[in-house]
């Protein structure tokens, strides 16, 4: 059971109505305004909203629907847990949309997990026959402490975790593999050295830890090594302010897909 479920369960009986009708309420305002915002998104990035669709029905009806599906039901089965610990599929589908839309030949992608989005990415990769993703990731294991992982990354880590004996992105399945190299170790450690390494980057998707420090620290290296096509995703840009600062100081062409996702591209695009 969910933490919003079990708090609902332990209200008394006749606050739960008010309490649901809360909910919906916010929940409403909140899709509202962030299907104006997606809209703004594909506006900006797609040459229509045909084109876009035309991306998301790939992603919604080709050899992804299988692979999501097996691989949420074995996350539930191990975990207990609805979802996949990670990154949304509503998400995963714009980060596909992305990618065939830019045909990147260089993604860099900080924050894997199960490997939701970096599957989408990987289906991308091999629907436009270029492009390759190399990941870099500090794993959590369902089976570790969570104060202890805390401490060796940030206080207000969310907890999102990979079955014990499973590696970050355990759902990509070995025909995608070939155009995926996957780091283990944490961004500001293995970040500079790949960035360098590869000298440009087209497509850089931050979804590590959430910490101000460290997302300022990869907005900064991403955004100086990329190309004047290239655009940079971030997730969960409300865990604090990092996203709103860097895009007033920088100033770069930037929106979001939604109010917790938000990308930038050079002003120079």
């Amino acid at each position: 059971m969910s933490l919003k479920s079990t708090i609902y369960q332990a209200l008394p009986k006749s606050l739960k109505p008010v309490a649901k009708n809360s909910y919906q309420h916010v929940f409403r305002r909140s899709q509202t305004a962030d299907d104006e915002l997606h809209t703004e998104f594909v506006n900006h990035v797609f040459d229509s909203q045909k084109e876009y669709d035309g991306y998301a029905n790939e992603f919604e009806k080709g050899s992804a629907v299988s692979l999501r599906n097996e691989a949420l039901e074995k996350y539930q089965q191990i975990t207990g847990e609805d979802g996949m610990g990670g990154i949304a599929l509503e998400a995963a589908q714009d980060y596909y949309a992305v990618t065939r839309k830019l045909e990147p030949n260089t993604i860099v992608e900080t924050g894997v997990c199960n490997g939701v989005s970096t599957l989408a990415v990987l289906l991308a990769i091999q629907k436009n026959e270029s492009g390759r993703l190399y990941s870099i990731d500090y794993p959590f294991r369902a089976d570790e402490s969570l104060a202890e992982f805390r401490q060796e990354t940030f206080d207000n880590y969310g907890g999102a975790a990979i079955p014990n004996d499973e590696d970050p992105g355990w759902i990509i399945p070995t025909e995608l593999r070939s155009h995926w190299d996957l780091i283990i170790g944490k961004s500001q450690k293995e970040l500079p050295k790949l960035i360098t390494e590869l000298e440009s980057v087209d497509l850089f998707i931050h979804d590590s830890e959430h910490s101000y420090p460290c997302m300022m620290f990869e907005y900064e290296l991403a955004y100086e090594w990329l190309s004047d096509s290239g655009m940079i995703l971030s997730d969960d840009i409300t865990w604090n302010d990092a996203f709103d600062v860097f895009t007033d100081v920088r100033n770069p062409k930037w929106g979001k897909l939604s109010s917790n996702i938000g990308y930038m591209r050079k002003t120079t695009v």
